[in-house]
């Protein structure tokens, strides 16, 4: 790593600047690390590094099984496995603890109401069938065996489920119970202009090294991933124009957005 990356990372490892740069990009690093699936988020109101440490290390979970056998004196058989950390780690270039402030919209579940009851008054099948709009009739009484509305209604007790879901309040942005803050860690790695691709393979290598961590749960959503992946460039040096011109930042942003990752870059 040359002295260009070494300054780079001097000056991601102040926490005002990464903030700065991270913060048009913290909706994103939000859905890069949690799957919301009942959460919606309406705007995004501030973020803030709590911490920030350079070469930090990711040690790959390692793991052995097999099994032993044996004959004499007795028959025996057991299956052992073993995790541990590999000896090697892939290296972050700049970690860092986010508490990301958003308004978002939850729906909070719940039944409004349960109600169950027996379905017995019907002479015909299509009266039967009024009860059940998502069932396939015709395809129930094939499977079954059964002909006449008389079959169906000796083949057994019938009972209709009606559930009413709770309706959610109107949203309101404003509203101090609509405000989470969620904490996300940012794995930074230092790349250059001329070689996205280089910080491409640094930023999968770091998401494949912790991939079988676990994950501690969260009031937000369902975290999936340990880290939100971002690649930072550092200013290029004044040098003769390369023969073939290379990719602008936004053809970057795109490339790496669509891989999951999100790019920052220094001026």
């Amino acid at each position: 790593m040359g002295v260009i990356q070494d300054r780079a990372i001097a000056r991601l490892a102040d926490p005002v600047l990464l903030g700065a740069l991270l913060e048009p990009r913290a909706r994103f690093l939000i859905e890069r690390t949690h799957e919301l699936e009942y959460e919606r988020i309406d705007s995004v109101a501030a973020l803030r590094v709590r911490k920030v440490a350079a070469q930090w290390p990711v040690f790959p979970l390692d793991s052995r099984r097999g099994n032993w056998s044996q004959v004499v004196p007795s028959t025996a058989l057991s299956d052992f496995s073993w995790e541990g950390e590999t000896a090697e780690p892939v290296w972050v270039d700049v970690l860092a603890e986010l508490e990301i402030d958003v308004v978002a919209e939850i729906d909070p579940g719940g039944l409004d109401s349960l109600v169950v009851k027996a379905v017995d008054a019907y002479d015909t099948l299509e009266e039967f069938r009024d009860q059940f709009r998502f069932l396939d009739l015709d395809a129930f009484m094939r499977s079954h065996g059964l002909v006449t509305v008389e079959d169906l209604r000796d083949s057994g007790e019938y009972l209709r489920t009606e559930v009413r879901l709770r309706r959610p309040p109107v949203f309101d942005p404003g509203h101090p119970a609509n405000r989470r803050t969620v904490a996300v860690d940012a794995a930074v790695v230092v790349g250059a202009a001329d070689d996205v691709a280089g910080a491409l393979r640094a930023a999968r290598l770091v998401a494949a090294a912790a991939r079988d961590r676990p994950l501690s749960p969260g009031p937000f959503g369902v975290r999936v991933a340990p880290y939100a992946l971002v690649a930072a460039f550092p200013a290029p040096v004044s040098l003769p124009p390369p023969a073939e011109p290379g990719l602008t930042r936004e053809e970057i942003e795109g490339l790496l957005e669509g891989a999951g990752m999100a790019a920052v870059f220094l001026t």
